[in-house]
């Protein structure tokens, strides 16, 4: 008569700690439906969330944060999973261990979420025999689970962290802080920027080379520069790699720019950033290939049908300024994440 779970709930203590927990460590999405309502997607089912104390009705007679106990099963080997809760500072209360799945045999770790619900990732243990039976196969997944996926051809064309700083304004409200690349800059000069810059070998992380370039072009202590959030990830110029972050800074009053790469530096209230619209334009993406290019080898040849398109460039015009190309690109995406998930300027 049932054929499957379509959803749970669970009940939370705060929406926010919840959702960055299930979305940044367990990567799942997160949604929004019915005027605001929160949940967690992964797979063919959701989490729905309720704030404690403001649950929806109908409700479960006693709920209360902290009282779940969950299996989910990964979608990938369970190594990779354990690896990536280690990356994010979750300690593994248990596992792997043994355990007994729905329909066999499970290989689980257990953590715990922010309100403290017990939560059992696992894998079925028929997959991971299968592996271990088949060497060759075995050992080309043993070469790729020991590497973080990026973007093909990025290590040659560049990887880049960039930051977009939140700071506090004098009114107490929260501004973006904009670089003005200086004059004297071979690349770009006089533009309107985020700080960042290209990924050194030192940096343990695309984070790690936001922060250490932010930290070196505004002057700032590495300790006064937070970790809030991720954006996504985009190909600039020459199929470069960027990595988008945003970040609080902490002291802008006492930073000294380097005038080496910062011609000036100001600040634009959130609020009035989220108010602009920006102007859209676009230009035409076009295949033109050298003249020795091989069309023998190609179907069609010369008439081979190459794919075209267009770019769209956005400009934010604010006080006589002009921010536009991938600053603006990064900042309408930070906008529009903060919209989408309800996020008021009031």
């Amino acid at each position: 008569m049932i054929d499957r779970l379509d959803h749970l709930v669970l009940t939370v203590r705060d929406l926010e700690a919840t959702c960055q927990f299930y979305e940044r460590v367990l990567g799942m999405q997160v949604v929004t439906f019915d005027n605001g309502r929160r949940a967690l997607h992964f797979g063919q089912q959701k989490i729905n969330l309720h704030l404690a104390g403001r649950e929806f009705e109908p409700k479960a007679r006693h709920p209360q944060p902290g009282s779940a106990d969950i299996c989910l099963i990964a979608a990938v080997p369970l190594e990779q999973v354990i690896e990536k809760i280690t990356a994010c500072g979750v300690e593994i209360e248990a596992g792997p261990v043994q355990r007994t799945g729905a329909t066999g045999p499970i290989r689980s770790v257990y953590v715990r979420d922010p309100d403290q619900n017990l939560i059992e990732v696992a894998e079925y243990a028929q997959a991971a025999d299968l592996l271990a039976k088949e060497a060759a196969v075995q050992a080309i997944s043993d070469v790729l689970k020991q590497r973080e996926p990026g973007i093909m051809g990025a290590q040659q064309a560049g990887v880049f962290g960039i930051l977009l700083p939140l700071v506090k304004m004098d009114d107490g409200k929260l501004g973006v802080l904009f670089e003005k690349r200086a004059s004297t800059m071979r690349r770009q000069a006089n533009e309107i920027c985020f700080p960042g810059g290209r990924a050194e070998e030192g940096d343990a992380s695309r984070w790690a080379t936001a922060r250490r370039e932010t930290s070196e072009e505004l002057g700032v202590p590495l300790e006064k520069i937070h970790y809030v959030g991720e954006l996504d990830r985009l190909i600039g110029p020459g199929h470069a790699a960027i990595y988008p972050f945003v970040g609080y800074v902490e002291g802008i009053a006492d930073m000294k720019p380097n005038p080496d790469e910062v011609g000036e530096v100001f600040v634009i209230a959130l609020e009035r950033l989220a108010a602009a619209e920006p102007s859209t334009y676009t230009s035409a993406l076009v295949t033109e290939p050298e003249e020795d290019f091989p069309y023998h080898l190609i179907p069609g040849g010369k008439r081979y049908p190459w794919r075209t398109g267009t770019v769209e460039h956005l400009f934010y015009e604010l006080d006589g300024r002009v921010i536009w190309g991938l600053t603006a690109r990064v900042l309408a995406h930070f906008l529009e994440r903060l919209q989408s998930e309800g996020w008021s300027r009031k």
